[in-house]
């Protein structure tokens, strides 16, 4: 039967690299646009009002989503034990609440410091800095968390040289966080930032 590989029964196993890839890449598109949209669930509640699309609250269940994402992807490709894979859950969306507060922290700092001192246009560019720093900072602890979820039941994910290359590569989407804050849209960084960590992820997990 086509679906067996989601039975509890059956032997779960990665596809080879390029498909695992691909569809991670999908599952993480998936759930940036899903992330991107509307929700029920409360935001989260920021003391600086100017860094994400000057609001002060982002969605909580972007971090679910895209934890929701790489659980099916253990439960589907590495372990049908129930645990883990609620663990690789509980602890993205951690990393999200990390990602978030870390990159407001960071924002702030960097705002309220001095900066390029009093010149012409010295806060702007403490803006500009502190977006970038923020996204960076931000999107390496997101994916640090997300390869730590992941890490439980996948050995794999565990080898140095495949969680450092999900952090960088967490790290390097984080800035498109200052795009995704000078348009007005967060679909900018969520969509990017969860396709790539995800895609990444499924690299490491197939990777020898």
């Amino acid at each position: 039967m086509k679906w067996d590989f989601l039975r509890a029964d059956t032997l779960p196993r990665p596809p080879l690299g390029v498909r695992a890839i691909a569809t991670m890449a999908g599952v993480g598109l998936l759930t940036g646009l899903v992330s991107a949209i509307p929700s029920p669930f409360p935001e989260m509640r920021l003391d600086d009002a100017g860094l994400f699309l000057n609001s002060r609250g982002v969605p909580l269940h972007a971090g679910i989503a895209f934890g929701m994402g790489i659980a099916l992807m253990m439960w589907i490709w590495v372990t049908r034990d129930v645990a883990e894979c609620l663990l690789a859950l509980v602890l993205t969306v951690i990393g999200w609440l990390a990602a978030v507060n870390t990159a407001s922290d960071m924002f702030s700092a960097v705002v309220g410091s001095e900066l390029f001192g009093t010149i012409e246009g010295a806060k702007a560019n403490r803006e500009l800095v502190g977006l970038v720093l923020a996204g960076v900072s931000g999107g390496a602890i997101g994916a640090g968390l997300t390869a730590f979820g992941a890490g439980i039941s996948a050995e794999a994910i565990r080898r140095p040289k495949n969680w450092i290359l999900i952090v960088v590569v967490g790290a390097a989407a984080g800035f498109l966080l200052y795009p995704a804050t000078d348009y007005d849209a967060l679909i900018i960084l969520f969509v990017p930032w969860q396709a790539l960590v995800a895609a990444t992820t499924a690299f490491c997990l197939t990777r020898l």
